[in-house]
C-alpha cells in the first residue's frame, strides 16, 4: 500500500514495440499497480483503432492532463513519444505540481550535444537552463 496513490501517465512505444522492452514496461507497471497507483498505459489503455490519429492523440493529451505524474520509458525512435513527451512538458509548464519520471534513466546515457535523451535526463534529475552539459554527465554519473 502507498502513502499516497499516484494517477501515472506511461509515455512509451506502440507502435514497433519489441517483446523485451515491452517486458520491461509491463514489469515496470505491474510495480507501480502492486504499490496502489492508477495507471495508464497507452498499448493497454488505449484503442489503437483510429483512422489517422487524431483520437489517440488526444487521448493521450487527456491522459498527460490527468495524470498527476508522467512516467517516460523513452525510446529515441518512438515518434509517438517524442509527440506525447512534448504535451507532458507543455502541461506541466501550466501545472507545475506535474512530475515527469525518467522510467528506464537507468538505461540511457549523457549524449555529446542536443539531444531529446539529454533533455529527458536533465528534466528527470531536476536540472534547468542554469545548468551545463557537465552538470548533467555529473547527476547521471551517480543513478
Amino acid at each position: 500500500m502507498v502513502l499516497s496513490k499516484k494517477k501515472i501517465y506511461i509515455i512509451c512505444s506502440v507502435r514497433g514495440l519489441k517483446d523485451e522492452e515491452k517486458s520491461e514496461i509491463d514489469a515496470y507497471v505491474a510495480g507501480l499497480e502492486n504499490q496502489g497507483h492508477d495507471v495508464r498505459l497507452p498499448y493497454r489503455d488505449t484503442n489503437q483503432n483510429d483512422e489517422f490519429g487524431m483520437r489517440i492523440v488526444e487521448e493521450h493529451e487527456d491522459d498527460i492532463i490527468w495524470a498527476d505524474e508522467i512516467h517516460v520509458w523513452w525510446n529515441s525512435a518512438s515518434t509517438g513519444s517524442h509527440w506525447d513527451m512534448g504535451g507532458a512538458r507543455m502541461a506541466q509548464k501550466f501545472m507545475p505540481e506535474k512530475n515527469i519520471v525518467l522510467a528506464n534513466a537507468h538505461k540511457l546515457e549523457v549524449a555529446p550535444g542536443k539531444t531529446y535523451g539529454n533533455v529527458l535526463l536533465a528534466v528527470h534529475y531536476g536540472l534547468t537552463l542554469k545548468n551545463t552539459h557537465k552538470d548533467l554527465e555529473r547527476a547521471n554519473k551517480k543513478k
